[in-house]
């Protein structure tokens, strides 16, 4: 039997921040501010729609519904509504790329294996298993991927060559981007960088701004910001223990750096956003964890 795909390689690497089964009502509406992730919405009423810039997304009941990072919208609630939510990310996926590809919510098709999926999912994290063990995470990422291909698999022709050349990027630098997410804390040289993805420094440099966007410097930056973003809202842990823990010299380094990118400092962005649970994969209950 010849072997398909001899040379195929996963590069969507996902890494799920939460997800859960809950019923959603105005602190929703409070509550949801990390919006540097993708999310994934499963509504069993309707009554949901998001508030964009162009208009309003009403979101259709019983339908996945796909949202980009970064994207602004407001959360118009008619009634409380049982939900299934998913939020996650795509390591090396800028939030510019990712809008370019699918620059509103999108309402997934009908799919009966993404269906059956959601079905089951919808049981087991609505019967509250606590946390998000090896088998359920497979299933949940298994959502996301397959999310994912049928948004892919709909978009127009040019849409879908962008998410090609973003998977192939992404294949080439998978390596390098594992080593960053794993060394926030550490110091890291282009040189050394160039070293792991096997590639001398001109080259990486390169294709690393064509794969994401940003020159690898900006890309840490960035990471070691979405990190310290993410412990101030689901951590109770000091300025100066989320400083070090995501990479920056001192605190007042870190404040100057996240207060230019964020827009306020970092005491007070934790102080205008409600705690998450601490648990970054929390699954099952009532708190407001998304």
């Amino acid at each position: 039997m010849p072997i398909l795909f001899p040379n195929l390689q996963e590069s969507l690497y996902t890494r799920v921040f939460s997800a859960g089964y809950v019923t959603v009502d105005q602190w929703w509406q409070e509550t949801d501010v990390l919006r540097g992730f993708w999310r994934l919405y499963l509504n069993e009423q309707d009554g949901v729609a998001l508030r964009l810039r162009d208009g309003l997304f009403a979101m259709p009941a019983g339908r996945l519904v796909l949202v980009p990072p970064g994207l602004a919208f407001a959360i118009e609630l008619a009634r409380p509504v049982d939900q299934l939510f998913v939020q996650f990310e795509f390591l090396g996926w800028p939030p510019e790329a990712a809008r370019e590809l699918l620059p509103e919510p999108l309402a997934l098709p009908p799919d009966d294996l993404l269906d059956a999926l959601t079905r089951r999912l919808r049981g087991e994290l609505s019967a509250g298993r606590g946390v998000l063990d090896p088998v359920l995470a497979g299933r949940v990422k298994a959502l996301v991927h397959l999310a994912m291909a049928a948004a892919i698999e709909g978009l127009p022709a040019d849409r879908t060559r962008r998410a090609l050349r973003i998977h192939e990027g992404q294949r080439e630098l998978l390596s390098v981007l594992h080593y960053i997410d794993e060394h926030l804390t550490e110091p890291m040289s282009n040189a050394q960088l160039a070293e792991i993805a096997l590639s001398s420094e001109s080259r990486f440099i390169r294709r690393f701004r064509e794969a994401t966007g940003r020159t690898p410097a900006r890309y840490v930056q960035e990471r070691r910001l979405e990190r310290a973003s993410e412990l101030l809202v689901s951590t109770d842990h000091s300025i100066d223990e989320i400083a070090e823990s995501s990479g920056f010299a001192n605190r007042y380094y870190f404040t100057r750096v996240f207060t230019q990118r964020m827009g306020l400092p970092p005491g007070r962005y934790r102080s205008e956003r409600p705690h998450l649970p601490a648990a970054p994969a929390q699954t099952g209950g009532r708190e407001p964890a998304h």
